[in-house]
């Protein structure tokens, strides 16, 4: 399956994307939308999300004879009866349109706007991206920075209802994680577990919360950003920042001593600083922001972590280790330069 995302019995993803963000859905799966989509009946019927999610009980043969497992049950798709998971008997289901029913007026309102809505993992994970109406920040003419919140929901036990305020435009597996990994660095993630009361009232105060955080996170980021346009680099100074970046003390040491994973990565972060999205407007170029997005564009699409840029990104980031990357990179622009952090 492409990224981890599920497929009907037609062979169409269940995913949809509003038309604007095309250009970040680089597995080319599911349908689209047009911008500015307040309706998420709508949203999910283009992302072929329709179903109903049953629980029924679990059945165990003891000693030759059939016997009900008490404490847990089995949840599944009416559709197509995808097996989602077994879970404690205690499990709520809620459906997928009960999941995104707390941002509702958001939307309506016109506060939200949808972005992304799709089912990963044969149907056991499901995600809403939408972003802050309003006019955008800019950190240098041109250069505009984005905001999400995200809704994640799961049936396989292990994911929680989820409200986070992230910088990644979640179209797959492997994003979904990474926005996931960085909200939880920033504290910006908001937890529901599936008990009895988790469709309470208090769903739309963590969306409101979680907008809070997005807004607070947008305006800081911006001001960053800003301070990083604002600060001149020498060719030798970036060359340093990502040597300092790949190999921390041993930044000094020769090129024929770092392997070739750590050549690679060193050749891929300079070619980015210098040919990469949008590295050539005024304020990035020959800048500490533009230094800094060369880490954000490697992390985010291009970075190794074992094979080939397909499977192993969505590996890679999977895990958190590409957020890791971007925070130490911020780090390290913050403590040369004495940033206020």
């Amino acid at each position: 399956m492409s990224h981890m995302l599920d497929f009907n019995d037609e062979g169409i993803a269940r995913f949809v994307a509003a038309d604007k963000y095309l250009d970040k859905v680089w597995h080319r799966e599911g349908n689209t939308m047009p911008d500015g989509i307040r309706c998420i009946d709508t949203a999910m019927a283009a992302a072929n999300m329709q179903y109903k999610v049953e629980k029924t009980p679990l059945y165990a043969e003891v000693n030759g004879e059939w016997t009900e497992v008490k404490t847990h049950a089995l949840v599944y798709r009416d559709e197509d009866g995808k097996q989602l998971g077994v879970n404690g008997s205690d499990f709520r289901v809620i459906q997928p349109r009960e999941v995104f029913d707390c941002v509702t007026d958001f939307v309506q309102g016109g506060d939200l706007v949808i972005d992304t809505l799709g089912t990963m993992h044969g149907g056991k994970r499901i995600f809403m991206s939408l972003s802050i109406a309003g006019d955008p920040l800019e950190v240098v003419p041109g250069d505009m920075v984005e905001r999400h919140l995200m809704a994640v929901d799961g049936y396989d036990g292990n994911t929680p209802l989820t409200f986070a305020s992230v910088a990644t435009t979640p179209v797959c597996n492997n994003t979904v994680n990474a926005a996931l990994y960085e909200a939880k660095g920033r504290k910006g993630l908001i937890r529901k577990r599936h008990t009895k009361n988790v469709l309470r009232a208090d769903r739309v105060d963590a969306m409101r919360q979680a907008m809070g955080i997005a807004k607070h996170d947008l305006e800081a980021f911006t001001n960053f950003g800003r301070k990083l346009a604002g600060i001149r680099m020498t060719a030798a100074d970036v060359n340093g920042f990502y040597r300092t970046l790949l190999l921390g003390d041993k930044a000094e040491s020769d090129r024929e001593d770092w392997g070739s994973r750590k050549r690679r990565a060193y050749e891929e972060l300079t070619w980015l600083y210098q040919n990469g999205p949008g590295q050539e407007l005024d304020g990035r170029k020959g800048t500490a922001w533009g230094a800094f997005n060369g880490v954000t564009a490697w992390t985010n699409h291009v970075k190794n972590h074992k094979a080939d840029v397909h499977t192993d990104r969505a590996h890679y980031v999977l895990f958190g280790t590409g957020s890791n990357v971007n925070q130490d990179a911020a780090t390290l622009l913050v403590n040369q330069y004495r940033l206020a952090a």
